[in-house]
């Protein structure tokens, strides 16, 4: 008798015949064949890591910029740069790093990859919840430092935020960004689908947002705020 692994549940086995009937085994975007070109460019930077948007060679460095030895830098030096990536010859904003990238048997691998992910959190929760069951004494536990009066109570859940954006990631069904949110006062998790709130900025920064929870653009921000906004009142009014 052959063992299933744990990530086939039946929902998402039906997700990648849903995804292969629609892609008929190409390109899961609904583009085939796959065509393309790699772009090639350079950018000019400051060499002292200042982040400067306008370096030039022969002047002096607006930012005055001191050695490790707190000798200013007078004359301001700069690095050339040179990049390489791939765009897709159907849709330039497509987010395809690489010549078949989102063909169905990628895009399949990288869901299995993130339902693992999700499992193995998932099953360490479970543990841990286990492992407190089993051993707490049922006892009430209040804060070291005493607890909170009524007044004080009301004041702080009047005053704090409605959600609390944990992480921004690519939906690896649909290559749509969505937002993870968790309600205040409460361990419910919410995926917000966001559209194309992220259409307006460079790949660069989507990729240091979602990886490395860098800041959004000032205007982009307040987008993903309001759509999150939307979603999770909609959540509560029912």
């Amino acid at each position: 008798m052959t063992t299933q692994p744990k990530w086939s549940t039946s929902n998402r086995k039906a997700q990648l015949v849903k995804l292969f009937l629609d892609s008929g085994g190409f390109c899961a975007l609904g583009y085939s064949p796959c065509k393309g070109k790699w772009q090639t460019g350079s950018k000019v930077v400051c060499a002292y890591g200042t982040p400067c948007n306008n370096p030039q060679v022969k002047c002096a460095c607006r930012f005055k910029c001191l050695t490790d030895d707190g000798i200013p830098i007078r004359q301001c030096k700069v690095l050339t740069l040179e990049f390489r990536f791939w765009r897709c010859g159907h849709n330039p904003e497509l987010a395809c790093y690489a010549p078949f990238d989102c063909h169905y048997e990628r895009v399949a691998n990288r869901l299995v990859k993130e339902w693992q992910a999700e499992d193995r959190v998932q099953a360490n929760l479970d543990w841990k919840a286990e492992v407190k069951a089993m051993h707490s004494l049922g006892e009430r536990r209040l804060p070291i430092r005493g607890k909170f009066s009524n007044i004080a109570t009301d004041i702080f859940f009047e005053r704090q935020p409605l959600f609390y954006l944990e992480a921004l990631g690519i939906s690896g069904l649909k290559l749509k960004p969505f937002a993870k949110v968790k309600l205040s006062s409460s361990y419910m998790r919410l995926y917000v689908d966001l559209g194309d709130s992220l259409k307006g900025i460079s790949k660069n920064k989507k990729r240091k947002a979602i990886r490395y929870a860098k800041p959004l653009p000032q205007e982009v921000a307040v987008k993903v705020s309001k759509l999150v906004t939307l979603a999770v009142r909609d959540y509560l009014s029912h």
